[in-house]
């Protein structure tokens, strides 16, 4: 009677001890702003099946890690009726404890322990003496101790099981094992062992479409995130959900070119000024200095988060805040002129567009003649080198039979806009190119920017688009699927994915397939496919000219270098410029090819006679983009 009692006792109190602490969250997170989005839910199951039940993305980048966290998962949830069940008997409730079903379950549950155990000395001995940079300069005590608590749990079940037969032995070590579980659970919400509760909501609220930014309502006069009580509802939980793992930090390129930047700071600065009720202060006073300018909205982060946290929204949410303040940077306000009163980038006029559509022979696009529009995008209509890239997949289109046009006058597409948090811009853009493109009948889309494929593909779909948006690389593919490989001298090339393809848009195979039917040898990059470096172009830093720590385009040229390819083929104008830029800051690096695939792979095929005889393509005009 007395042991139940204090079972009573020691329940109740964890049990209350707990719901103290989580009701504080609880609070904070039904305070926030917005809603929780559960569209396309297919996605949304097939995400949390791979991520949380087979734990995908926890084994995928860090293999031996992954399997260890594998076996403690899956004892936890295996434990859960025993847990249960001995609760049960421990407060007079029920006893199923000799029942034989419990006794089979018990035998069924000894691999189980075994695999908690050994997972978690493993984790123990990595994070209390390997101490990797990601999990922080500082072992947490807390992370030892709960490790701890864990491998005795599943050593005084063995004893339970196989050593000990009832008497005082079996007594006290089953209240070992009960106090500990419950000391557990009073731990847990102050702590990152939270996200065993939390992580299976945060990875099926999550997008199901990387880097999506929902658009602001105006009517509402919202105008992005300013202070911590601003911060939405998923932006909150994950705060509370962040496992302190450092797989965002690694993955960001920013924190490895020393930046102040760093994921995963960002969000515990989110989770500490919530919980000391600092709902009034200012996000650019949580941050560290600069950071939210420092972001690349490469993805990698949000990419390599196991738990489902979407950092990207928070920062480019944190911007608009700034941008409607009229606080951004000021290397983005003649971007932001230039925007408003040519529609581009660059402030070119209409009329360097214009000359390049005619001397590359590109029609208006007409729906009953054409099957494709052909989106030029900003770099299209000035930069040199791409516009030699379009001609050249202009040329593969046409001999593919393929037919193509132009839009009589062309905007921006708005990513910079969208990404450095000028909302109102991307509004206004966005909504005229859809008008344009729905008005002239448009259903089919190729462009060889990632950054248009992402904008027209995705974020517009949110302003009624629904054509479908394909980048060069992988129609070019398609068509030349079937076609007998290029017999030339092999080539040895290296291929940098740019961030909006490989990561965004999971196109990565689409360009190897290319370079490998056309004769190249492909040598792959330190960071490569769907986990690629960024250029550091991304997030409007293409207009960056006072980047702090290493160039980050330098980085990733130093990347692309150390593979021994002279030959780096691009599938980006942005990733083009920044790398260009960083080879021309390298001394000896002369021997060194950069080329966009859609040139490559029209300059191999034309070396092979399959787009006939002469040099490719018009000579490019003489305009040189302005940055």
């Amino acid at each position: 009677m007395f042991e139940t009692l204090a079972f009573w006792v020691v329940v109740l109190g964890s049990v209350g001890l707990f719901s103290a602490q989580m009701s504080t969250r609880w609070r904070l997170l039904q305070a926030a702003p917005g809603e929780f989005s559960f569209d396309q839910l297919p996605s949304r199951i097939e995400r949390f099946v791979t991520e949380v039940v087979f734990q995908s993305k926890v084994i995928g980048r860090r293999r031996w890690v992954g399997l260890a966290h594998l076996g403690v998962f899956w004892g936890f949830v295996a434990f859960g009726g025993y847990t249960l069940v001995e609760t049960l008997h421990g407060l007079g409730i029920a006893d199923l404890t000799h029942t034989t079903a419990f006794r089979v379950y018990m035998y069924l549950l000894a691999p189980f322990s075994i695999g908690v155990l050994a997972g978690i000395v493993f984790l123990a001995i990595r994070r209390g003496i390997l101490q990797p940079r990601a999990l922080g300069p500082t072992v947490s005590k807390e992370s030892i101790l709960i490790a701890g608590f864990i491998a005795v749990l599943m050593i005084t079940f063995l004893l339970d099981l196989f050593v000990l037969d009832g008497g005082l032995a079996a007594r006290v070590n089953w209240w070992v094992h009960m106090l500990l579980i419950f000391t557990f659970l009073v731990l847990i919400p102050d702590s990152k062992h939270l996200h065993l509760l939390l992580s299976p909501g945060t990875v099926f609220l999550k997008a199901p479409v990387l880097g999506t930014v929902p658009n602001l309502d105006f009517e509402k006069e919202e105008v992005g995130m300013e202070t911590v009580k601003d911060l939405p509802k998923k932006a909150v939980l994950d705060a509370f959900t962040c496992v302190e793992c450092g797989r965002c930090q690694e993955a960001c390129p920013a924190f490895a070119t020393g930046k102040l930047l760093n994921p995963k700071t960002l969000i515990l600065q989110n989770e500490a000024a919530l919980l000391e009720g600092k709902a009034e202060a200012k996000l650019v006073d949580v941050y560290d200095p600069g950071v939210l300018w420092q972001c690349t909205t490469c993805g990698a982060c949000e990419d390599a988060c196991p738990v489902g946290i979407e950092h990207t929204p928070v920062i480019i949410g944190a911007r608009r805040g700034l941008a409607s303040n009229g606080d951004a940077p000021e290397y983005l306000a003649p971007v932001y002129n230039n925007l408003e009163r040519r529609g581009n980038l660059w402030g070119q006029t209409s009329e360097a567009r214009q000359k390049f559509v005619a001397s590359a022979q590109l029609e208006t696009f007409d729906p009953a003649r054409h099957e494709y529009l052909l989106w030029l995008g900003c770099a299209g209509g000035t930069e040199p080198d791409f516009q030699k890239s379009l001609r050249s997949l202009a040329e593969i289109l046409r001999a593919q039979g393929k037919t193509f046009g132009v839009l009589s006058k062309e905007r921006c597409t708005g990513d910079v806009a969208k990404r450095t948090g000028n909302e109102y811009q991307f509004q206004e853009l966005a909504t005229a190119n859809v008008d344009d493109m729905q008005n002239a009948g448009v259903k089919k889309v190729v462009t060889s920017c990632p950054h248009c494929l992402k904008t027209l593909g995705h974020d517009y779909k949110q302003f009624g688009f629904e054509g479908k948006v394909v980048h060069s690389s992988v129609l070019v593919e398609q068509l030349t699927r079937y076609e007998r490989p290029v017999h030339l001298e092999e080539e040895a090339v290296t291929f940098h994915d740019p961030c909006y393809l490989g990561r965004y848009a999971g196109e990565h195979e689409a360009p190897r397939a290319l370079l490998e039917r056309h004769g190249a040898a492909v040598s792959e990059p330190e960071r490569t496919k769907d986990n690629p470096f960024c250029c550091g172009a991304g997030g409007g830093l293409l207009f960056e000219e006072h980047e702090s720590g290493t160039r980050i385009s330098q980085e990733r040229f130093d990347q692309l270098k150390a593979t021994g390819a002279n030959t780096i083929v691009m599938g980006c104008p942005f990733c083009s410029i920044m790398l260009k830029g960083a080879k021309a800051s390298t001394p000896g690096t002369d021997d060194i090819q950069m080329v966009d695939l859609m040139t490559w792979t029209e300059g191999r095929l034309r070396k092979a006679g399959r787009l006939g005889q002469g040099e490719s393509g018009a000579e490019a005009p003489q305009e040189q983009a302005q940055g």
